[in-house]
């Protein structure tokens, strides 16, 4: 897996002429992983999060991945259906904290985990509906970080298209924090970045955001025929 060169809509050089320099590979960085969304097109008698991915819940898949990372430190964040997001988090690592105005959205889910964090350089923020981001790209982007020391990242897929996760430097937070307004993750690092954002390219198709329960089934279906091919693979070998 590669990083790019900063990028933003200014241009390689971002809005202030400052470029994107390489630091020493050091630097805390911090999962949030955000599990307290309310499902409301997704809705099967639970939250989407807990929805079953080969025995575990999409939750837990994408917190396991975190803890296993080089992230420092992961927590989890619930909303709707906490307790029982919680439990099927088990025995994982990750901190659970519980985010009471979920329905407000994605950052209010935020600044409960950054509130919860202690101190950190920087937070990567992964969606508990977003299985398929696995350790190696949440390293990928955590490395990327650590070396360039961007105020904002994302991840681009085969696609091209700009997406999940975001890692967001200490700067970014509060600006974050104090934008109003719908989306303002996208709005800052996609459409009017303040200072130059690190697109952290991934050498594998774009993970499934699920949200429906057609991209459910195109998850199930993708899941399958990589079992598929492992089972192959074994068999061959």
């Amino acid at each position: 897996m590669t990083w790019g060169a900063p990028w933003s809509p200014f241009g390689p050089d971002g809005p202030t002429g400052d470029r994107v320099d390489r630091v020493t590979g050091s630097g805390v960085v911090v999962g949030l992983v955000l599990v307290a969304g309310e499902s409301s097109r997704l809705d099967r008698g639970v939250p989407k999060q807990l929805l079953d991915l080969g025995g575990r819940s999409m939750a837990r898949i994408t917190v396991e991945a975190a803890v296993a990372s080089t992230l420092d430190r992961v927590l989890a964040v619930t909303g709707r259906a906490a307790q029982q997001v919680a439990a099927s988090l088990g025995d994982t690592s990750a901190t659970i904290v519980h985010n009471p105005d979920y329905p407000s959205g994605n950052v209010s889910s935020l600044v409960a985990g950054v509130d919860a964090a202690g101190g950190f350089d920087a937070v990567m923020v992964l969606l508990g509906d977003m299985p398929e981001v696995d350790t190696a790209v949440i390293d990928a982007m955590a490395e990327a970080w650590r070396e360039h020391r961007p105020w904002a990242a994302y991840a681009v897929y085969d696609n091209g298209v700009p997406n999940h996760p975001f890692v967001l430097s200490a700067d970014a937070v509060g600006v974050v924090r104090a934008t109003p307004g719908p989306k303002p993750l996208w709005r800052l690092l996609m459409t009017d970045p303040p200072q130059p954002v690190l697109a952290v390219r991934i050498a594998t198709p774009a993970p499934v955001d699920v949200d429906t329960p057609a991209d459910y089934d195109e998850l199930l279906a993708r899941v399958s025929a990589a079992d598929r091919v492992r089972s192959d693979d074994g068999a061959s070998s």
